[in-house]
């Protein structure tokens, strides 16, 4: 596979408030299976702010916010468990791949 990146692809950071595109709001984040089993063994409120239709995904809230964006742009999930508890969609952000020959 060939790997098409912009330079700063190693060292992208979330850089929360002061990005002018935030990708905790207006889409759907679904939760991978592995992520869904680790939270599983934590917090209810983890749990409880998923919603498990046919994909599983956070239940946004008002202004179609991830539940665990705080107002100061940063992930609650992250501030509080770390950068490995959150939903692989999350951690891959804003790299997309494709799969072409």
């Amino acid at each position: 596979m060939k790997l098409l990146a912009p330079k700063y692809y190693g060292s992208f950071r979330c850089i929360a408030d002061k990005c002018k595109h935030s990708c905790c709001i207006g889409w759907e984040i679904d939760v991978d299976e592995q992520t869904l089993e680790l939270y599983g063994s934590m917090s209810a409120r983890l749990i409880d702010s998923i919603d498990m239709d046919e994909v599983p995904h956070f239940r946004l809230s008002d202004g179609d916010r991830c539940p665990h964006l705080l107002p100061n742009g940063l992930c609650s999930i992250i501030s509080t468990l770390g950068e490995g508890c959150i939903p692989e969609i999350c951690r891959e952000h804003p790299r997309f791949y494709s799969d072409t020959a």
